[in-house]
């Protein structure tokens, strides 16, 4: 039996006695909508330098992203790729990436990727790969340090993250780490965790099957590594890697196998899974101290990884 702490427990209170509509019933409108809610559970933002909206090159055309510079002088650059199940954009990640660019002493870049259903697979796995190609060539020159930047991301994020980690270490463009935050790896839906927390925590087993519905167009291979990071051939030679995981969430099983793949082959790879913690609970600064000890944790990691340890 799972253990919650009681400002979990409270927040899922809270949200059973405004129950969710059915899967069933869910548009992709109402879903961006509704992730809003989010904004009220995150505490005020850390103040940083500067952060600056500009346009990046995507695979389509330009795309806006933003620019989080905690101080002045060159620090290591990374590349987060927001979660929102490839349908949610990245209205709210303002106030967590914030904390994280602080956190971690790194100019953080956050562009916004074409969303499904719009825009289906592969869409946002070309734009991914293509901001961060050009992040890897343009980092010296947005007054980053010179080694190559780190990518990361949550949930649908993640799993953008560990594509395009795969693909820029098969081009000899390695990033010097990637961070997993409870990624979506496992198009198939088939680790256990989706039925030890099929509903009740927040985040449904069934809602996660419903965004990869969205993101995936009629015939497409949930097996190709491309969709699926899980299943990927080789992942030898990947930079050293944290996975973190919520305990009380569907995809908590895809997040472990794929540190068990990295370890087994050799990668340098942390998994941290935080007990009592639900899907989301990244951007729930203000409601969950679990958030709290998360972006303290991931700074400490990413400046140590970079080499600028507090």
């Amino acid at each position: 039996m799972t253990a919650l702490p009681p400002d979990v427990r409270a927040l899922l209170t809270a949200w059973a006695a405004r129950p969710a509509p059915a899967v069933g019933g869910l548009t992709p409108q109402r879903v961006r909508d509704d992730e809003l809610d989010v904004l009220a559970l995150q505490r005020p933002p850390a103040a940083l330098r500067s952060v600056e909206d500009v346009e990046v090159p995507g695979a389509a055309g330009p795309l806006a992203a933003r620019l989080y510079r905690p101080r002045e002088g060159r620090l290591p650059a990374m590349l987060f790729l927001h979660g929102g199940g490839f349908v949610i954009g990245r209205d709210g990640y303002d106030a967590p990436l914030r904390d994280l660019a602080e956190a971690g002493d790194c100019l953080l870049v956050a562009p916004g990727l074409r969303l499904a259903p719009e825009h289906p697979f592969p869409a946002a796995v070309d734009d991914a790969l293509a901001v961060a190609r050009w992040l890897a060539r343009s980092a010296p020159s947005l007054g980053a340090a010179s080694v190559s930047p780190g990518v990361g991301g949550d949930s649908s994020g993640g799993n953008l993250a560990a594509v395009t980690t795969l693909a820029l270490t098969r081009d000899r463009i390695r990033p010097t780490f990637q961070l997993l935050i409870y990624p979506m790896l496992d198009a198939t839906a088939s680790s256990p965790s989706y039925d030890e927390f099929a509903s009740g925590f927040g985040f449904s087993s069934d809602k996660a099957r419903w965004y990869f519905d969205q993101y995936l167009s009629g015939g497409t291979d949930r097996r190709d590594p491309r969709v699926s990071p899980l299943f990927a051939g080789d992942v030898a030679g990947l930079p050293p890697t944290l996975i973190a995981t919520a305990e009380a969430d569907p995809l908590r099983d895809d997040g472990e196998r794929y540190a068990e793949r990295l370890a087994g082959a050799g990668v340098e790879v942390e998994r941290r899974r935080y007990p009592g913690m639900i899907h989301g609970f990244f951007q729930m600064t203000g409601a969950l101290e679990g958030a709290r000890t998360l972006n303290h944790d991931l700074g400490a990691w990413i400046r140590a990884r970079s080499g600028r340890p507090r």
